[in-house]
């Protein structure tokens, strides 16, 4: 496996504080097709590891509950997500998979499109079930020489794309040995030591074979609070690389840098975006258990909805994207007015969030519903 290809998996994921305040600001592992409706290591510090199948024993363990006002037919609007649409149907969004059905008689049954035509019903056994009864006329497009179909209306996405697009394509973590192991920019054409826009730099370390690359410089270190457990470097996004020619070294043209370009600086391949998007919303299995670590839009100073955090469980604990974790606020010790003790009193929820990007160590996660004042540290856990 060529050194590109293994980043290639780490790639366009995390990043803490400046790192993704550089790649946010210059603009505003993915589930199979056959995921619905898009569809063990020992615990370390401060997590509690994930030791079973993520979907059968959360799923298992309570009865679907739908909201008694659901509707019985629903037509997909422009702007909807899945997380939307499960809220109209379920009193807990993340039961989603138990009630989702493909329908076979429509083309890419695993996928909702806006125009689409929702239908509730219950199987045979009496089990909710939700399925597209019409399908929008989907634009095809087709790419020659190979006639590759594909279609022009994207499907909803889990979430509001505006809310993770950034973090989602502009921001990682890695290790130090991922890093290390990662291609490297070597120097330009006329050796200026800075580059930026239009300058051509050589790089090394990799069989380039893809048209376009994004350039990051290893960042900041993230470390557990308390443990000090080392979690990852977050990477700093400085812009993309177009390449020119194939070699050691290859020869890239710089475009879009946010930030200065110097040696040393690496190299990762694009992700697919639309795999960046297919995961549908379902919980963590029982006795997951973590905490929010950093938040990542650093232009604002308060967690809420659709803030997006870093957490302490990554695929180390089996998470994945599309996991549905409830937030609860710090325990806390106050004195009994009465006998002169003091007592520990219970976090409460204070709301929910949805992993939609998973590193080894850590995840990051959108927060879906803010009902009281979400904080770091926060505990996160089975909803």
């Amino acid at each position: 496996m060529n050194t590109t290809r293994s980043s290639r998996r780490f790639g366009a994921a995390l990043s803490l504080a400046t790192a993704v305040l550089l790649g946010a600001c210059a603009q505003t592992p993915p589930q199979p097709e056959s995921n619905p409706a898009h569809g063990e290591p020992p615990p370390t510090s401060g997590a509690k590891a994930v030791t079973a199948d993520p979907g059968a024993v959360a799923n298992a363990a309570a009865p679907v509950a739908l909201r008694p006002d659901h509707p019985q037919t629903y037509t997909v609007a422009p702007g909807d997500t899945l997380w939307s649409i499960a809220q109209r149907f379920l009193q807990n969004p993340w039961q989603w998979r138990d009630i989702w059905r493909q329908n076979p008689q429509i083309r890419n049954p695993n996928r909702i499109y806006p125009g689409d035509v929702l239908k509730f019903s219950h199987d045979a056994t009496g089990q909710p079930q939700l399925e597209v009864a019409e399908r929008v006329e989907v634009p095809l497009l087709k790419l020659s020489p190979e006639a590759r179909v594909e279609t022009l209306t994207q499907p909803i996405p889990p979430v509001p794309r505006a809310a993770i697009e950034s973090f989602l394509t502009r921001a990682l973590v890695l290790s130090e040995a991922q890093w290390k192991g990662t291609p490297y920019i070597v120097a330009d054409d006329d050796n200026q030591g800075v580059y930026a826009d239009r300058d051509r730099v050589y790089a090394r370390g990799a069989l380039f074979d893809q048209p376009r690359y994004q350039v990051f410089r290893p960042g900041e270190e993230l470390r557990e609070p308390g443990s000090g457990r080392y979690l990852g470097t977050a990477g700093v996004y400085l812009g993309e690389a177009l390449l020119d020619k194939d070699g050691d070294p290859a020869t890239f043209t710089l475009t879009r840098t946010v930030a200065p370009v110097r040696a040393g600086d690496r190299l990762f391949e694009f992700e697919q975006e639309n795999e960046l998007y297919n995961f549908d919303p379902h919980p963590v299995p029982p006795d997951t258990e973590g905490f929010i670590l950093a938040k990542l839009d650093t232009d604002v100073t308060q967690i809420t909805q659709y803030s997006s955090v870093i957490i302490n469980l990554g695929a180390q604990e089996g998470l994945q994207p599309g996991h549905v974790l409830a937030i609860y606020g710090k325990d806390r010790t106050v004195e009994d007015p009465v006998s002169g003790g003091t007592v520990k009193l219970p976090g409460e929820r204070s709301g929910l969030l949805m992993v939609y990007k998973v590193h080894d160590l850590v995840s990051y996660g959108l927060v879906m519903q803010a009902e009281r004042p979400i904080r770091l540290q926060d505990r996160v856990t089975t909803p």
